[in-house]
């Protein structure tokens, strides 16, 4: 308790500190487009195209130089067609119709030295099979604050939600430009270690309608040592509360240190090292805590908004604290992840191994995952979003101490999405979805049921009004 409650005060403490020095800089620099950080020329190292294999960051498929500072707002309403709708295990396949309705505030502001982004969505999503109501709510904040030879990043995502997350595929995605999501189309958050994607608390399936907050906190900076070489170091929380009335799901809660080197060996090509402590905590009848010592050895080509392929592994000893009794293994993380850009078609690969909190099923959970998503424009006012998904997640300590008598189980989902633009300011879109949740044994009586498996098929059809960005500067 004594290093959660440091880790959340340095975070509040280092926030409070971009903050003003975000204001000052406003005070005293007239607002410009955000500039880069002084002495890239002569270290490219610190470029935004190709930030550091050890850090967080990586480059998008469309780099875009944001110029301006804005407000923007946005709202969609849905209606979804679902064969399960409360998202049981074993359940018939009862076609119920749900709507959503989702609004989102965006506000971007730059400085000379410092960016200030944030989001916020909010809505609600309505049954009809018995009918009832679920509140959705999600928020995202980035602040950025960069000198001569680094920067320094405060990243926060929340979320508040009834049956997982906000997913591009689920219900034709989220309004607003997607912080608070993580990104829309095949972007993929951050980099970091393989299954950090932002040091998240690794939700990987669903079942039932219960209520679930999480939120992650990351501080990390960059500092580079040379033209060419620069050292990386992050420290994140996050948490996953399940508001659930049986018991059964876990919480849990995980910290992560990180430090990393990384060096270029030629234009294109990037090596690094990242060294990690990762802490798991859960309640004590559950399964007490984790511990992981992480050592990552990662190569990346990029090729400049065309192609970024990075691919890293390594020795993980993790020990496990039961019942009083110690117990420790060694394992292999790893990830491989490729951005590719065709055309105007952009496609991303990963997979990876890592250790996760288990997505309240289990307390620890070796995982695999692996994601398929393509994305394209057809035509001058259609968008195409497709993207497969699928995870392996074994249980890391005894049956005996966990909520079910499974001890594996496998998590997959497939999805498209059709948007039409209707001029500039709305849009109309059309999506499916398949999610599959399988245990290899039937957990007991979890979300009104006691199957093995949840499959759902959904159909979504909806509109989104997203009126042009207001600028503030």
């Amino acid at each position: 308790m004594f290093i959660t409650r440091t880790v959340r005060l340095a975070l509040l403490v280092i926030g409070g500190s971009l903050w003003a020095a975000a204001q000052g800089s406003a005070q005293s620099q007239p607002a410009t487009t955000p500039a880069p950080a002084f002495g890239q020329e002569n270290a490219p190292i610190l470029s935004p195209e190709n930030p550091p294999v050890s850090g967080l960051d990586e480059p998008g498929l469309e780099l875009h130089t944001a110029s301006r500072s804005f407000i923007s707002p946005a709202l969609q309403v849905s209606e979804s067609a679902d064969t399960n709708g409360s998202n049981v295990l074993g359940g018939a396949n009862n076609l119920e119709s749900t709507t959503r309705v989702l609004g989102a505030f965006d506000l971007q502001q730059f400085w000379s030295r410092s960016d200030l982004l944030m989001e916020y969505l909010g809505g609600g999503a309505f049954y009809s099979n018995p009918y009832y109501a679920k509140q959705l709510q999600a928020a995202g904040l980035e602040a950025v604050t960069r000198w001569r030879t680094g920067q320094a990043t405060l990243r926060d995502a929340f979320s508040y939600l009834p049956d997982g997350s906000f997913s591009i595929g689920t219900f034709g995605g989220a309004p607003g430009l997607g912080l608070a999501t993580g990104g829309l189309g095949t972007g993929e958050s951050g980099g970091g270690l393989p299954g950090s994607h932002l040091f998240g608390s690794g939700q990987f399936g669903t079942v039932g309608n219960i209520p679930r907050l999480t939120n992650t906190a990351i501080l990390d900076a960059v500092q580079a040592i040379s033209p060419v070489s620069a050292i990386t170091v992050a420290a994140g929380f996050s948490n996953a509360h399940f508001y659930d009335p049986t018991n059964l799901l876990i919480n849990s809660d995980q910290i992560t240190l990180e430090g990393g080197y990384a060096r270029l060996v030629s234009h294109h090509d990037q090596l690094g090292i990242v060294y990690a402590f990762q802490l798991f905590q859960f309640p004590q009848n559950s399964g007490g805590q984790i511990y992981n010592h992480i050592v990552n050895l990662r190569w990346k080509y990029n090729l400049s908004g065309r192609l970024s392929l990075t691919a890293g592994a390594g020795p993980q000893y993790t020990d496990l604290e039961e019942g009083g009794l110690y117990i420790t293994h060694w394992s292999l993380s790893a990830r491989v992840q490729l951005r590719y850009k065709l055309g105007h078609a952009a496609v991303v690969a990963s997979y990876e191994k890592f250790t996760s909190s288990g997505s309240g099923f289990f307390a620890g959970a070796n995982t695999q995952a692996a994601r398929l998503g393509y994305t394209r424009p057809l035509g001058r006012t259609w968008d195409f979003y497709g993207d497969l998904g699928y995870s392996h997640n074994k249980e890391l300590q005894n049956a005996a101490l966990g909520a079910f008598p499974a001890t594996s189980y496998d998590d997959g989902s497939a999805g498209a999405v059709f948007r039409k633009h209707l001029g500039r300011t709305y849009d109309f879109f059309a999506a499916y979805r398949f999610s599959e949740v399988a245990f290899n044994v039937a957990p007991s009586d979890l979300g009104g049921s006691t199957g093995r498996i949840s499959q759902r098929h959904v159909g979504t059809i909806g509109v989104e009004w997203h009126p042009r960005p207001t600028r503030i500067e």
